[in-house]
């Protein structure tokens, strides 16, 4: 670690001005790989503010907010939360993005976007609100899933006994099925057979029929379902785990054919001695070992389990904590050294990468310092020898949603939900140059900069500029600086050989300025 070299006065009071050549602390590390996504130094845990951060040589697109107009004359309603990505045939550049909304009355929205491979930017178009009236409508749209064969499945969060329409089934608490091509609800029906509970999330195996899901209540349990055709998920099995949280267990069938047993799916489960879990928020199958992996809020936990047979086991081993538990520590290797920070509370949504790496949003107590991270598990994790970090911190009021990625692996689809309404006091930049405050819900497509066509180092860099423009600035050679950062724009320096900050050069109060010698590489 080297010193900074560099004589410094406080001049009045909020202006910090420095002079000499100094060398300064490796406060973030550069990766200069498209590939993988994973690889990152993580970010210092920090409280939130009014900013996004993510690690340096990564960048975003804004590609909807709340409040926007859509093609359809409609508004992006409130709360966004699932933001699935789905290719068009396999496509990792051309597909739809539907995004939901955690809100009364609900609703999902679904946008065409494609990347142009000129510019290297997002191109959204057509975007849609999806009518529900066919199906009495819908509320609280939580989590969701993109299924084998490209279409979408939304989670209505608040189950009811209410029904409107008298067709028997109540009115909510199900899951639904869309087609993104035809912005329609699949076969106009809810997914009855799914079962009736606070559906919060919803996982697909690759076999087409089976599928695990679980309740976002206290008690919540665990379901599988195992439809009698593929790619049809309006009958079959559904079970529920009884079992321990570390051991093995069964999958208990329930009864579920008539209306009445599938309304009271909660009830069948209950008077099974099912186990209950403090909210299930996520239920993930690993491409990497298969496992299947469940979020439990409640419990500061990530869960993972081995199904004996997807389609016609009925036993579960190997059930175990994976990440996490109450209480639980880890140390975070980041820019300004080893960090010793609790898991938190809050296990939301999950997200596997192509690598099998897992990544885990959080949706934490904020008064007890749970910050609302995005946190990455990678592949050589055990709770014995822990491998975590930080991705992301969000802005102030929020909580990150509904990743997924392109099957490329080079972007991540995400939402940040419910941020508060006073971050705005400062902006930020996306891929496009747009000012961003980040006081509303907002979707987010992030990769890493060679994939924005952003190199990574300019030959050197000089800003002899009165003022510093918010940014990043990265030099194979040097940086000179001559200028005011004024508050509250955010600055970063990173050069391979030196940083020169010459006399007049000055930081007021509010602004955000780091800088880092060496990991800048020609591109």
């Amino acid at each position: 670690m080297r010193k900074l070299l560099c004589i410094c006065t406080l001049v009045f009071s909020n202006v910090l001005v420095c002079y000499g050549t100094p060398t300064v602390k490796n406060f973030f590390e550069v990766d200069s790989t498209v590939t993988p996504i994973s690889n990152f130094t993580s970010l210092v845990p920090k409280a939130q503010n009014d900013s996004l951060f993510i690690p340096t040589g990564y960048n975003y697109q804004v590609v909807a907010q709340r409040g926007d107009v859509m093609s359809d004359g409609n508004t992006f309603p409130p709360n966004f939360d699932f933001t699935g990505y789905v290719p068009l045939g396999g496509s990792s550049t051309n597909g739809y993005v539907s995004i939901n909304s955690e809100y009364l009355p609900g609703g999902v929205s679904i946008m065409d976007v494609s990347f142009d491979t000129n510019n290297k930017r997002w191109n959204t178009s057509n975007a849609t609100a999806i009518d529900f009236s066919p199906v009495v409508g819908t509320v609280a749209n939580c989590s969701g899933t993109v299924t084998p064969w490209n279409t979408i499945i939304t989670c209505e969060e608040y189950p009811s006994t209410v029904d409107f329409n008298n067709d028997n089934y109540y009115d909510t608490g199900w899951a639904i099925e869309i087609d993104p091509v035809t912005r329609t609800i699949v076969n106009n029906q809810k997914l009855w057979a799914l079962g009736n509970f606070a559906h919060e999330n919803i996982v697909v195996h690759s076999n087409q029929r089976t599928a695990y899901q679980g309740g976002d209540s206290s008690p919540g349990y665990l379901f599988k379902f195992v439809a009698d055709a593929a790619q049809n998920l309006h009958s079959g099995k559904l079970y529920v785990y009884v079992g321990s949280k570390s051991g093995s267990g069964n999958w208990v069938l329930l009864n579920n054919t008539t209306i009445n047993e599938r309304n009271a799916t909660m009830s069948q489960a209950a008077n099974l001695g099912a186990t209950s879990f403090a909210g299930i928020e996520d239920v993930e199958i690993s491409p990497r070992d298969g496992k299947v992996y469940l979020a439990v809020k409640g419990e500061s936990a990530v869960y993972r389990f081995d199904d004996s047979d997807p389609l016609t086991g009925t036993t579960v081993t190997n059930f175990e904590t994976y990440v996490g538990g109450t209480g639980k520590t880890y140390n975070l290797d980041t820019q300004s050294g080893i960090i010793n920070e609790p898991w938190g509370t809050g296990n939301d949504n999950l997200a596997f990468d192509n690598e099998g790496n897992l990544w885990v949003l959080q949706d934490g107590n904020l008064a007890a310092n749970d910050e609302n991270f995005v946190w990455l598990v990678d592949t050589l994790h055990t709770q014995l020898n822990p491998s975590v970090k930080i991705f992301m911190r969000t802005p102030a009021g929020s909580e990150p949603t509904g990743l997924t990625f392109s099957p490329d692996n080079k972007f991540m689809f995400m939402s940040i939900q419910h941020p508060s309404g006073a971050n705005n006091s400062s902006t930020q930049q996306d891929v496009n140059n747009s000012n961003i405050t980040f006081e509303k819900d907002v979707s987010l497509i992030i990769a890493k900069n060679e994939t924005w066509g952003i190199s990574n180092c300019q030959e050197n860099i000089n800003l002899n500029a009165a003022a510093i423009p918010p940014g990043t600035y990265q030099s194979s050679d040097n940086i000179q600086a001559t200028g005011q950062i004024a508050s509250p724009s955010k600055v970063f320096f990173n050069a391979k050989s030196y940083i020169l900050l010459n006399q007049g050069f000055s930081v007021d109060a509010g602004a955000t300025f780091l800088g880092q010698i060496g990991g800048c590489e020609n591109n």
